[in-house]
């Protein structure tokens, strides 16, 4: 038994040093006179002593390891967060239900966000967040080269989108698509479906879209089973005597409409919701027509 026990415990610090080893610290050398005041290190147990207010969206999209570095630069102070996701999905969800009022978008990756005080990237599997005290415009530009840096030292495949959001319907909307995967970051999101997830595991792309006809909320899900499926469709009123039906109407207060992708994948669906009848078809028309 103390063999087995000896066992576990060696594979359990050899996985956290193989996720720390996968994040490439900045030595200080990437911008003149830069200093690294303090690099801190958390596995999934520590992160919950460093944020325990973010540690449970965290731990649901699934988490590897965070490096945080202090750096100052001249008089600026700046702090690094490196959160090394298990996935490009969950690094996008945590960046997509985090950011707010950006000033700049996509401007050094894909993906990202630069507030005052903030700059926030998906960026592979890494959610990042370099954040500094005095929100100067010398601060924001330290940002961006600090990001550009790290990708220098931490190089990524880039995450693409589902392919519908591709479509027309969502030009100037790409922005405000997100990932969600549980109950944490539903609440964290703007959708208000957190009645319709309840004992559903699922997965995610939805996006608010603005429209004459009322807010269009539109998703694509991902099932791991039937019976999630049917949860979520019981709880969505799109399920009459154990069978699915395509639409929902409440007559110009609540409109939600449901279909299979293709048949070849029956547990990913496209999903819509509003008040006044909007084909889905109509959303996803790659076409435009």
């Amino acid at each position: 038994m103390k063999n087995l026990y000896t066992f576990f415990l060696l594979f359990s610090c050899l996985g956290i040093v193989d996720g720390y080893s996968q994040l490439q610290p900045l030595t200080g050398n990437e911008i003149p006179g830069a200093i690294i005041v303090n690099t801190d290190n958390y596995d999934p147990q520590s992160i919950w002593s460093y944020t325990s207010s973010s540690a449970p969206v965290i731990s649901e999209y699934g988490f590897t390891a965070l490096l945080v570095q202090k750096i100052m630069i001249g008089t600026e102070d700046l702090k690094l967060e490196a959160y090394l996701m298990n996935t490009p999905e969950a690094a996008y969800g945590m960046y997509s239900t985090s950011i707010l009022n950006c000033l700049a978008s996509d401007s050094v990756t894909a993906f990202d966000c630069l507030t005052q005080y903030q700059y926030m990237s998906a960026y592979g599997r890494y959610y990042m967040v370099i954040t500094s005290q005095s929100g100067s415009a010398q601060a924001r530009q330290y940002s961006y080269t600090l990001m550009q840096k790290w990708m220098l030292l931490n190089p990524q495949a880039p995450l693409e989108l589902p392919a519908v959001f591709k479509a027309p319907a969502f030009a100037g909307n790409r922005d405000r698509i997100v990932y969600v995967s549980g109950m944490e970051s539903m609440q964290n999101s703007l959708l208000g479906w957190q009645n319709q997830i309840i004992g559903v595991r699922f997965s995610m792309y939805a996006v608010i879209l603005p429209d004459p006809r009322g807010q269009i909320y539109f998703a694509q899900i991902n099932f791991p089973t039937q019976g999630d499926m049917y949860t979520f469709l019981t709880n969505s009123r799109l399920m009459q005597n154990g069978v699915p039906v395509q639409a929902y109407n409440n007559y110009g207060f609540l409109f939600r409409e449901f279909v299979p992708i293709d048949m070849a994948n029956p547990l990913t669906i496209y999903f819509l919701q509003c008040t006044q009848p909007v084909a889905i078809a109509e959303i996803t028309d790659q076409g435009g027509g």
